[in-house]
């Protein structure tokens, strides 16, 4: 009875989700929840974000609901970018926000194959904001960049 219950604990802590890389299992309190989805993913919620072993200037936000489903994440201080963003109320309250400094933003990442000159370019008018206690996040689409980037000298 006891190995069923530490099963059955085990099972409640952990999820087993499929990527591009084979399944993998993760735990449950590591997950990222987006209450309204990513834009033109709004019916996928919850996702893992990882990174490959040896870097830590990439990361991958892996859809636990479809395993097609990997964006390639960078942080906009990896490209010598600080990020100054307002927030609405209802942004504050989705995320749960209790403090900024719980705050992560990171920027989706997108190779242009058919464009050899283009490369990989990041997209810095969507950035996605993670609160990391809450573990919740957003894309917030921005129409304008007025005066909330800096591009930092090299």
């Amino acid at each position: 009875m006891t190995i069923s219950n530490a099963a059955h604990e085990l099972e409640e802590e952990y999820m087993e989700i499929n990527t591009r890389y084979g399944k993998q299992i993760v735990e449950k309190a590591s997950l990222l929840t987006f209450p309204d989805g990513l834009p033109g993913f709004e019916d996928l919620h919850q996702y893992k974000l990882f990174h490959e072993e040896g870097t830590s200037t990439v990361y991958y936000l892996q859809s636990t609901e479809d395993a097609d489903i990997r964006l390639p994440l960078i942080t906009p201080e990896a490209c010598k970018v600080d990020f100054r963003i307002d927030l609405s109320d209802e942004e504050v309250s989705k995320l749960q926000i209790e403090s900024e400094n719980d705050l992560v933003v990171v920027i989706t990442l997108s190779d242009n194959q058919d464009d050899v000159a283009t490369g990989i370019t990041a997209n810095f008018m969507a950035p996605i904001i993670i609160n990391a206690q809450s573990r919740i996040g957003i894309q917030k689409t921005l129409n304008q960049v007025n005066g909330g980037v800096m591009i930092q000298a090299q």
